[in-house]
C-alpha cells in the first residue's frame, strides 16, 4: 500500500516539476516581462474592478501570508497525528514543511528574478520579485496539508473540507493576479511549486518514516485461540504431553490392574493444562488410556475415568503393552 501511494507521489511530484520548469523557461526566454495570456488577464482585471470586488479580493488575499497559512499547517499536523501524545511532533512537522517550502521558493525567486506587472495596475501593496507567487503557493501548501491530514482519516468525511481549502487556494491565487501585483503565470507557477514540494514531502514520509506506512501491530498476548482454547498450539501441545503420560501409565500397568487406576489419575492431572479444549483426551488416541491391563476391565474403567473420560478411541493399547 505504502508503495503504491509513494508511487503515486513521485508521479505527482515528476509532473508538476515538469511544469514547473517549462513555466519558468518560458520566463525567461521573455526577459521576465509577461507572457500574452498574462496581458490578456491582466486587460481583464484592469477592465473589472468595481469597489466591492476589489474590497473582497483583498480581504480573500491577506488570508494567504502571515499567521494563517502557520495556523492551518498546525492544525493538519494536530489532526493527522491519531495519538495524543504525537500530535505536537506532527503539528510541528507540518510547520517545518510549510517553512522549508518558503524557504525553497525564496531561493527560486531570487533565481528567476522576474519583476512585478507594471505598478499602475496594483490594487493592493506588493513588493519583491513575481514568480512564483508567494500568497499563491503558500495558501496552496497549507491547504495541501489540510487535505492530506483529513483524508488520513476518512475520505468521504474529508470531501467538502477538501473542496472548500481547494477553493480557498484558488481564491487566493486568482486574487494576485486580478489585484494586478502578479502575472497570472506567476499563479500557474505557485501552484506548480506547492504541488512538488508537497509531493516530495509525501514520498519522503512514505519511504522513510515507517508510522506513515502501516498502522502499527497491536500491541498485546496471542490470540484467544492460542492461548489455550483448545483450538490452538496450547492445546496441541496438552495433548501431545497427555498423549506421551498416557502411554507411560499404561506400560507401569500391564503388570496390574490397581496400577492402571493410578496411571490414570497421573493422566489426568498431566493433561490437564492449559489447553483444556482437547488436552483433556477429546479426539485423541491415548494408549494406555483405558488402563485395561492383565487383571480385566475394572481396572480399564478407573484408568478410563482417570484420562478424562471422554475420547473414544483410545482403548485396549495397555492390554498389548502386558
Amino acid at each position: 500500500m505504502s508503495g503504491g501511494r509513494g508511487n503515486r507521489a513521485g508521479v505527482s511530484a515528476g509532473a508538476a516539476l515538469l511544469g514547473f520548469v517549462v513555466a519558468a523557461v518560458l520566463v525567461l526566454r521573455h526577459g521576465g516581462n509577461g507572457l500574452p495570456v498574462d496581458a490578456d488577464v491582466r486587460a481583464w482585471a484592469l477592465a473589472h474592478r468595481p469597489d466591492v470586488g476589489v474590497a473582497a479580493a483583498r480581504a480573500v488575499t491577506a488570508t494567504g501570508t502571515g499567521p494563517v497559512p502557520y495556523l492551518l499547517a498546525f492544525l493538519a499536523g494536530w489532526l493527522a497525528a491519531r495519538d495524543r501524545r504525537r500530535r505536537l511532533w506532527a503539528a510541528g512537522a507540518a510547520v517545518a514543511v510549510l517553512a522549508c517550502g518558503q524557504a525553497v521558493r525564496y531561493g527560486v525567486l531570487a533565481a528567476v528574478a522576474r519583476p512585478r506587472p507594471p505598478v499602475d495596475g496594483w490594487a493592493t501593496h506588493a513588493d519583491g520579485w513575481s514568480f512564483p507567487s508567494g500568497h499563491t503557493a503558500t495558501s496552496a501548501m497549507a491547504a495541501g496539508l489540510i487535505a492530506a491530514a483529513l483524508l488520513l482519516h476518512s475520505r468521504r468525511a474529508a470531501g467538502p473540507v477538501v473542496a472548500v481549502a481547494g477553493c480557498w487556494a484558488v481564491a487566493v491565487g486568482l486574487s494576485r493576479a486580478y489585484l494586478g501585483v502578479h502575472w497570472f503565470t506567476d499563479v500557474i507557477a505557485g501552484w506548480l511549486f506547492a504541488t512538488v514540494w508537497l509531493s516530495v514531502c509525501a514520498w519522503a514520509a512514505l519511504r522513510f518514516l515507517p508510522a506513515t506506512r502501516h498502522g502499527t501491530a497491536p500491541r498485546g498476548g496471542p490470540r484467544g485461540g492460542d492461548a489455550g482454547d483448545g483450538r490452538g498450539d496450547g492445546g496441541d501441545g496438552g495433548n501431545r504431553r497427555g498423549s506421551r503420560d498416557s502411554r507411560s501409565s499404561g506400560g507401569s500397568s500391564g503388570s496390574g490392574g490397581s496400577g492402571s487406576g493410578g496411571a490414570g489419575r497421573r493422566g489426568e492431572q498431566r493433561v490437564s493444562g492449559p489447553g483444556r479444549g482437547e488436552a483433556d483426551g477429546r479426539g485423541t488416541d491415548g494408549p494406555g488410556a483405558d488402563g485395561r491391563g492383565a487383571d480385566g476391565p475394572g481396572a480399564g474403567r478407573r484408568g478410563r475415568g482417570g484420562a478424562g473420560g471422554r475420547g473414544s478411541s483410545g482403548r485396549g493399547d495397555a492390554s498389548r503393552s502386558a
